[in-house]
């Protein structure tokens, strides 16, 4: 079950439909069968990155308009499992959210739910998944897609009627059909390892409207995309997304946007397909939400955050003040520091009881939640001298601090540092007051990855987060200084290579 939600509903808001939606238009060609029509079984779920943008967007401006009227209208739920085997909190200051996509047609009309292809089932399921990770003291916020078709151990619970039902193997998608929000949660977190803090739902209506407050998104597609809707006499459902787009980059509103997002039957790959155009329309989102001709126009910014308040559930414990420490983190964020990534997967699928199923990289993905619930760099190692990092010290200027009496003893280590490939900014002496023993390296929100690569270089170092630092990096040398080692930087793997192959939401939407 789906648990009692608590909170003012908005589930009467009309979407307005562009023209050539309207199911009052030009009909298409043939004649539909008669009959109700039936659900397709290929469901959506990207209508999550709507939720992301919000995120990041009420971050981004949190110190510009008042929030607490929309936050109240955000709907809240009983989600968590108190009396279950849950793993450990992880790392203290980071945070681990389960995103969910709800294929719920609350708010929509049946005129609205024809034009948008999504039919009229009262149910609700959940397609994709996406574990939203943002580390602590600033770094890379960590987005994994969770393929629907995952074949994963769903953990022993009760059915409707409270009969115990034993652990077994079936795809991702069945927890939330079968238990709802509840078990969704345990099962991410029994196959992860990670514990889930808190969790975000929005639906069909707050997908589209995002999109359209935000004035549409440019999307890139390589090769043209025709979707028709068509009946399909196997399963008695309409299939088909009804998209039409053409080669090379289109500006979509949010009609079309739903449809982009869940086309897949065009797609010889389908979801694996799907998934690589849901992160690609993430990158979009964001890139367009952050942009700086939106933030500027706070009448629209009221717009999208009014739109995504009224369109996400979350668990009960996500209340305002946690939204705004969430806010707090992200309001340096740029989409160059917002990784997305697909959980590693063993190549191709194998069919079972349940149906088609793709299954996790036995190797890689335990690696990728390790690092996550560990709060690391995704695909690097634990610490010490081994340490593998992303920015190379070639890319990295500081600036060098004596904290001792020791006269000379900055600018013996900044030449150290240089000597490994480090730019020096300046040498001097620490502030009055500084701690004569640690080696303490400051840097500001913006600066977290290169401030690791600091850290690897200098055994023993502290590392201390300080918004005055903002693009800038400071190394206080005190007494316990060991020297300086060879750092090693680990590159980003490619697509189609081994490793985890990792897009950031700056890259273009085209790449």
């Amino acid at each position: 079950m789906t648990g009692p939600i608590d909170g003012p509903r908005d589930d009467s808001d009309d979407l307005p439909l562009p023209a050539h939606l309207d199911p009052r238009g030009p009909r298409r060609d043939g004649v539909a069968p008669t009959g109700k029509r039936k659900r397709s079984k290929k469901r959506i779920a990207a209508w999550i990155a709507g939720s992301l943008a919000g995120i990041l967007v009420v971050g981004a401006v949190t110190g510009l308009i008042a929030i607490d009227s929309i936050l109240s209208k955000i709907r809240h739920a009983s989600v968590f499992c108190n009396d279950c085997d849950r793993p450990s909190g992880g790392v203290v200051g980071d945070l681990n959210i389960l995103v969910v996509g709800s294929d719920s047609r609350e708010g929509l009309t049946r005129a609205q739910q024809n034009a948008l292809h999504v039919g009229s089932d009262a149910g609700r399921r959940s397609d994709t998944m996406i574990l939203l990770h943002i580390p602590r003291g600033g770094g890379k916020a960590v987005i994994v897609s969770l393929p629907r078709d995952s074949y994963v151990v769903i953990p022993a619970h009760k059915d409707a009627n409270g009969k115990p039902v034993p652990a077994s193997h079936n795809k991702l998608n069945a927890a939330y059909s079968i238990g709802g929000r509840q078990l969704a949660i345990r099962t991410v977190e029994a196959n992860t390892h990670v514990r889930i803090d808190h969790y975000i739902e929005i639906n069909f209506l707050g997908f589209v409207k995002i999109v359209d407050a935000l004035g549409g998104v440019t999307v890139c597609t390589p090769t043209p995309i025709h979707d028709p809707v068509r009946w399909d006499p196997s399963t008695h459902g309409w299939v088909g997304s009804g998209l039409d787009l053409p080669r090379g980059k289109t500006h979509i509103d949010g009609a079309k946007a739903l449809a982009y997002v869940r086309a897949r039957e065009f797609d010889p790959t389908a979801d694996i397909g799907r998934i690589q155009r849901q992160q690609k329309f993430m990158s979009a989102l964001l890139q367009e939400a952050t942009s700086a001709g939106t933030l500027i126009n706070l009448p629209k910014m009221y717009d999208v955050l009014s739109a995504v308040a009224s369109s996400l559930l979350t668990d009960k414990q996500f209340g305002a003040s946690q939204i705004k420490r969430l806010a707090e983190n992200l309001h340096s964020m740029s989409p160059a520091h917002v990784q997305l990534l697909t959980v590693p997967l063993v190549p191709g699928s194998r069919t079972t009881s349940v149906g088609n199923v793709v299954t996790w990289d036995p190797v890689l993905a335990p690696e990728l939640f390790t690092d996550l619930s560990r709060d690391r760099p995704v695909g690097g190692p634990e610490s010490g001298a081994t340490a593998k990092v992303t920015i190379p010290p070639s890319s990295i200027t500081l600036t060098v601090l004596n904290a001792t009496t020791t006269q000379g003893l900055a600018r013996s280590v900044a030449d150290q540092l240089s000597a490994d490939g480090f730019g020096i900014h300046g040498t001097g002496n620490a502030p009055a007051g500084s701690s004569p023993t640690d080696v303490v390296i400051h840097y500001g929100p913006d600066r977290a990855d290169s401030a690791k690569t600091v850290a690897a270089a200098l055994p023993g170092a502290k590392l201390k987060l300080d918004p005055s630092y903002s693009g800038s990096i400071e190394v206080l040398v005190g007494s316990s200084f060991r020297g300086v080692q060879k750092v090693k930087v680990v590159a980003t793997p490619k697509s189609g290579g081994s490793g985890i192959s990792v897009r950031t939401a700056a890259q273009d939407v085209c790449s």
